[in-house]
């Protein structure tokens, strides 16, 4: 069994919140056309989380015969407001119902901001602590969390809490037992110069979801794969090798349009035929 070919279209977020092409319904539309089984949506994409609107953005992937494989949400649970943490948990846990009802596997989560005047044992903490909180309400509903290895969320002004690999895998340590699992990024770490391949290891029996993108090292901006410095082929030789067979899903946050996403993705179904049929 193959994994799935999904499409994260990250480099439309910021057209789509200032009311430009595409909506939503071309946005799925265009999603179909360049092939991709499954796609995600970027929890601002959404117009409305009321159960009407839900059901209008259900039945537009419903028509076009598209799976939604993430809602791709980033809570600040480091966020030093004890009021403002509480308020990121019940945005969550819209979320987490908004991703029932839209038929997808799970949402995506983060730790949090790095806050300067938050230090490591507190951030650390208070992230584990509203995890395990959103955990207890998604699990019985049957809608995965999948913990990011972060940077940098396209609406945040800081990094993430958990950038630095030692500080998240403590995180993903301090949550054994409970039911958060893992989204793997490929190229998080490569741009802040770390290394994925010990990152993927060291969460392996975790990983429900796979980003998979390319930077070059030190450079937020994405690339088209296989022209950064993310050492995909090594990093999806040892996926299919460890037994995924979940959805990798191209984040598309490259800059040269439609083209650079047909070549992404030629690219991507190469190396899967490569590493999984091989």
């Amino acid at each position: 069994m193959m994994p799935i070919i999904g499409w994260s279209p990250v480099r439309l977020l910021a057209s789509m919140l200032t009311g430009q092409p595409p909506d939503l319904s071309e946005l799925v539309g265009m999603a179909k056309e360049f092939g991709f089984g499954a796609m995600e949506f970027h929890h601002a994409m959404l117009p409305a989380y009321d159960r009407r609107s839900l059901d209008q953005v259900a039945g537009i992937l419903q028509r076009h015969g598209m799976k939604l494989s993430m809602l791709t949400c980033a809570p600040d649970f480091t966020h030093p407001d004890a009021d403002e943490r509480e308020r990121q948990l019940d945005e969550m846990k819209t979320k987490v119902v908004a991703a029932w009802v839209l038929g997808a596997e799970g949402v995506r989560v983060t730790v949090g901001c790095a806050h300067p005047e938050v230090s490591r044992e507190q951030g650390i903490a208070w992230a584990v602590e509203m995890l395990t909180r959103l955990a207890e309400f998604a699990a019985p509903r049957g809608v995965k969390l999948g913990l990011e290895n972060h940077y940098k969320d396209r609406l945040w002004q800081l990094p993430d809490f958990a950038f630095e690999p030692e500080v998240f895998l403590e995180v993903v340590d301090r949550l054994k037992g409970v039911p958060v699992g893992i989204n793997f990024d490929c190229a998080n770490p490569v741009m802040v110069g770390y290394d994925p391949m010990a990152i993927l290891r060291a969460v392996a029996d975790r990983i429900w979801h796979v980003h998979v993108s390319d930077r070059k090292v030190g450079d937020y901006a994405h690339q088209v794969l296989g022209e950064g410095d993310v050492p995909l082929a090594s990093l999806l030789t040892e996926l299919a090798r460890l037994g995924y067979r979940g959805v990798l899903s191209l984040e598309d946050g490259q800059g040269q349009g439609d083209e650079g996403t047909r070549r992404s993705f030629a690219y991507l179904q190469a190396l899967v035929q490569r590493c999984w049929a091989g």
